[in-house]
């Protein structure tokens, strides 16, 4: 399970500087265009899944997941699977002609880093602006302990835990188009 916090950045200069004070970070990605489509099946209100086809530009690649809320409806944590996709806007299509809805399109550009069990990414999404997001795999009943880990990596960070905000992006996006 992949649980998350995520924040807006106000000063990318602290950040940054933050970034390299950590003894063994690696970046993993660099400035990686991404564009995300989510898709729900049309009756599912409540999104309790979705599927998001992952356009990246510079890998000229793609890649479907399966997302699923957690039992315990955290906004920070979702069951997901990832597979390798060859033809995304085909994918699309099929998904679209058989039930499944348009939620959103999240356009980022992505630099990402590992810090021990940690995945830092720090996303520029056109429209919301420039965030750092923070994601660990869990279970489902170490949520809240992690959670603990990941605010205690932000604020080393230079992120007060006022500026974390536990929606996710799709949520954020649709709150913005309201």
């Amino acid at each position: 399970m992949e649980i998350e916090l995520r924040a807006k950045v106000s000063n990318p200069q602290l950040l940054e500087e933050k970034l390299k004070g950590l003894s063994g970070i690696v970046e993993k990605k660099s400035n990686e265009r991404q564009v995300d489509t989510y898709l729900k099946q049309e009756n599912d209100e409540e999104r309790k899944m979705i599927v998001r086809i992952r356009k990246n530009y510079e890998k000229n690649s793609a890649i479907l997941t399966f997302k699923g809320k957690s039992k315990n409806e955290h906004d920070i944590a979702w069951q997901d699977y990832d597979t390798p996709i060859e033809d995304p806007e085909r994918l699309e299509s099929v998904l679209v002609n058989n039930g499944y809805v348009y939620v959103c399109l999240i356009d980022k550009v992505r630099q990402s880093f590992g810090y021990g069990d940690f995945e830092i990414n720090i996303d520029n999404i056109r429209d919301l602006g420039l965030f750092v997001e923070i994601e660990k795999q869990g279970e489902e009943d170490s949520v809240e302990v992690v959670k603990k880990e990941i605010i205690e990596l932000l604020s080393t960070l230079g992120i007060s835990e006022s500026d974390i905000i536990t929606q996710g992006y799709v949520q954020l996006v649709l709150n913005k188009e309201k």
